[in-house]
């Protein structure tokens, strides 16, 4: 599976693994939900028989326990031509046809998933077994609700689009063969494929050479019009020729690298922040989505808030900061609720970068906690939203087609970013939160807590920072240029970027 997302990525890591990335704490924490996930499907079929050999011993006890009469296989082995298979789960219809379940950690077929099934397949049944049907079991998040788990999963049939894809395999095998026997790694260009299916950890050493203003932060360029770049061997947004069929916005964007100048509508922004009302609360949640939910009235992956920020600044300037993080096993929701009613006040703008994710949060907390409901209803009825300003406002090249605050804020406030903290993202407070829960060693809980209370702290005090330095760009700005007739955004992984920096 890793050869097919990239022939480059499947060398590397079987020949040169000092360029594979360190694996960071919130991959170790998706594996762990991984293997939980796991667990609960084989518990739907007690009666299933575990292999637990490895290598070619747990082809030999699969063997074994086929031929002793077993009717249900977790983990069975199987080898065929060279490629070695484990299937999550493996049963016998009365027929004497066996059905293939993959288990898979999402709420949805993906079409890679197809295609690990069909390897599956063909390794199986070239090794002598029959199968009569192929399913790919995933999470329930529509329908499955805590405390009730019987709904966890959904099974779907999905033989027919895997023997579609089945007559593939063995030509994708003998490719990857080949891939394997080189004795140089294959010259694959950078691409979607560095990120999707899943994000390569080979990433870091193939795009360490990719120059700034690079193609790639062009925004909603597509993956045709990338591909066609790459053939004409051009890299630089810079070297784009004239008659290159971009879109109005993209040849903005490209205009705006190429004159390194800022496009900035001052009377709109000025506008914006005209509507902001004293005192103002910047905030910003961070959240955990559990892919087995485990308080009352959850679905798999809902995010469940752990932690916030508040600074709160007043009209005559002073600043004042307030934060709440959860350290105990019990349903966070109930105290950071009832703390967050608290602090923020009943009057005044709420700045956040995001605010569908945030007003979310916030709609969630208020179905849950009645008592808390007009609170909650209120803070969210007074969001801001400073990514506006960016998305269509402030569109400067330097932020190399993002507008996430992580690019947005060493742009506009040099002096400060992210990058002294120990944790610089919303994935990794994740995977802390879940160390701070499960550590006994005072020490450690007292240090992951400082580490967790900086990075959330940091992002609404760089929401502070941006504030200030747009008040200042503002009253700085001599001749400030018109706003533009039509708002544009200039933010190819923008979705991407937030959804990260909220996860």
């Amino acid at each position: 599976m890793n050869g097919l997302q990239c022939r480059k990525r499947l060398w590397v890591e079987a020949y040169a693994p000092q360029h594979i990335g360190r694996a960071s704490p919130t991959q170790a924490q998706l594996r762990a939900q991984g293997r939980t996930i796991g667990q609960r499907a084989r518990a739907q079929f007690p009666d299933g028989l575990l292999i637990r050999a490895t290598g070619h011993a747990a082809l030999a006890a699969t063997q074994a326990a086929l031929a002793a009469g077993h009717t249900c296989l977790f983990e069975a082995a199987f080898l065929h031509n060279g490629v070695f298979v484990r299937a999550d789960i493996l049963r016998r219809a009365a027929d004497g046809a066996w059905t293939l379940t993959e288990v898979k950690s999402t709420t949805q077929v993906k079409q890679h998933h197809l295609h690990d099934l069909a390897v599956q397949q063909w390794v199986a049944e070239g090794s002598g077994l029959r199968l009569g049907r192929v399913e790919l079991m995933h999470l329930n998040n529509r329908t499955c609700v805590y405390p009730n788990l019987d709904a966890l999963f959904v099974t779907v049939d999905v033989t027919k689009p895997v023997r579609r894809v089945l007559p593939q395999v063995a030509r994708q095998v003998r490719r990857l063969q080949q891939t394997l026997a080189r004795k140089s790694a294959p010259s694959v260009a950078v691409g979607a494929q560095c990120s999707q299916p899943t994000p390569c950890p080979v990433r870091g050493h193939c795009w360490r050479d990719i120059p700034p203003h690079s193609i790639f932060t062009i925004p909603r360029l597509s993956p045709r019009a990338l591909a066609a770049l790459q053939k004409l061997g051009i890299m630089r947004v810079h070297d784009i020729p004239p008659t290159f069929p971009l879109t109005p916005p993209q040849w903005a964007y490209v205009a705006r690298v190429i004159a390194g100048r800022a496009e900035i509508a001052w009377p709109r922004i000025a506008d914006r922040l005209a509507d902001l009302r004293y005192p103002i609360h910047f905030l910003d949640f961070e959240t955990y989505t559990h892919a087995v939910p485990q308080f009352d009235g959850m679905r798999p992956y809902q995010h469940l808030p752990f932690q916030y920020s508040c600074h709160v600044l007043e009209a005559d300037g002073a600043l004042h900061h307030r934060d709440y993080l959860h350290t105990d096993h019990d349903d966070p929701r109930p105290k950071l609720a009832a703390q967050l009613a608290q602090d923020v006040a009943t009057a005044g703008s709420v700045v956040v970068y995001h605010a569908r994710f945030e007003r979310a949060v916030l709609r969630e907390l208020a179905h849950t906690l009645p008592n808390h409901r007009a609170a909650l209803h209120s803070i969210a009825a007074r969001l801001w939203d400073q990514l506006d300003i960016f998305r269509y406002d402030y569109l400067d090249p330097a932020f190399e087609g993002s507008n996430s605050i992580k690019r947005v804020l060493p742009v506009l406030v040099p002096e400060l970013s992210y990058a002294d903290l120990a944790v610089q993202r919303g994935d990794q407070a994740q995977a802390v939160w879940q160390l701070l829960l499960h550590t006994d060693d005072p020490a450690q809980r007292a240090q992951l807590r400082d580490h967790l209370r900086a990075y959330c702290q940091r992002d609404t005090y760089a929401m502070v920072a941006i504030h200030h330095s747009l008040q200042r760009r503002m009253t700085e700005a001599d001749d400030p240029p018109a706003a533009p007739d039509s708002p544009t955004s200039n933010a190819q992984d923008n979705a991407q970027d937030n959804a990260q920096d909220n996860a």
